[in-house]
């Protein structure tokens, strides 16, 4: 009876891998896969802008060019619906990293491990946004009016607004890096869990069709929602200096 049954196969979820390893001098240097991952990110964004940025012209005479103002005008009104006119200075920036977020999201399905999932990477978005309000802090307000903005609008809020400052990128690094992470690991286990009781079309069909939500929507929508918040994050850090 017992050679009737077999163990379960285990799941586990693993940090990022080591891809690359080698040494300086006595130094040794390990890339993660998170890093190997982000530079084929760029590598096809960058091919992909080049190939909708060239041989441009006033009128729009190709789908590619038309594709390429699409971009172009959805960043631009989102930026300025957001943050308004004055700041469309940040349109490259956001735009950016709506494409390089949403790809990132999208390497699972090429068999690569999100960088998205890896919490450095989201963390070093949050302190990018962090160190963007703290400069419109200082560039609207100066020092004066920055530091005076902690006591605001009354002295006993001096920690809750300090709090506050730390909070907002901790959060939003947080809300991403989660929503990513979880999506992998429900996938990872739907295709882990089909894998023991189901055949045939089942252990297809239902992943696919769990991917359109965790893979391609959840990619978007976070995206969206990280840009959206960095955008509010500077916007609403202007401070006078009465």
């Amino acid at each position: 009876m017992t050679d009737l049954i077999k163990p379960m196969a285990e799941f586990s979820v693993e940090g990022p891998l080591k891809s690359i390893s080698f040494d300086i001098g006595s130094y040794n240097v390990v890339i993660s896969e998170s890093i190997v991952v982000q530079w084929i990110v760029m590598l096809v964004l960058g091919i992909v802008f080049f190939i909708l940025g060239r041989n441009l012209k006033v009128r729009s005479t190709s789908r590619r060019q038309m594709a390429a103002e699409y971009l172009v005008n959805f960043f631009n009104n989102m930026v300025r619906d957001t943050m308004g006119e004055k700041y469309r200075k940040y349109t490259p920036y956001i735009g950016g990293l709506f494409c390089f977020s949403i790809l990132s999201s999208l390497m699972g399905l090429f068999g690569f491990r999100c960088p998205t999932s890896d919490l450095s990477v989201i963390a070093a978005w949050g302190i990018t946004t962090f160190v963007l309000t703290l400069r419109n802090k200082l560039k609207t307000g100066g020092i004066k009016g920055y530091l005076k903005g902690f006591i605001e609008p009354m002295p006993f809020m001096l920690p809750f607004n300090i709090i506050g400052d730390i909070a907002n990128p901790v959060s939003q690094t947080l809300r991403h890096f989660a929503n990513i992470l979880a999506g992998s690991v429900i996938g990872g286990l739907i295709y882990f869990a089909l894998g023991q009781v189901a055949n045939g079309l089942a252990s297809i069909g239902v992943p696919a069709v769990c991917s359109l939500y965790f893979d391609l929507f959840s990619a978007f929508i976070q995206a969206y929602i990280f840009c959206t918040l960095t955008m509010a994050y500077v916007s609403m850090a202007e401070c006078g200096d009465d």
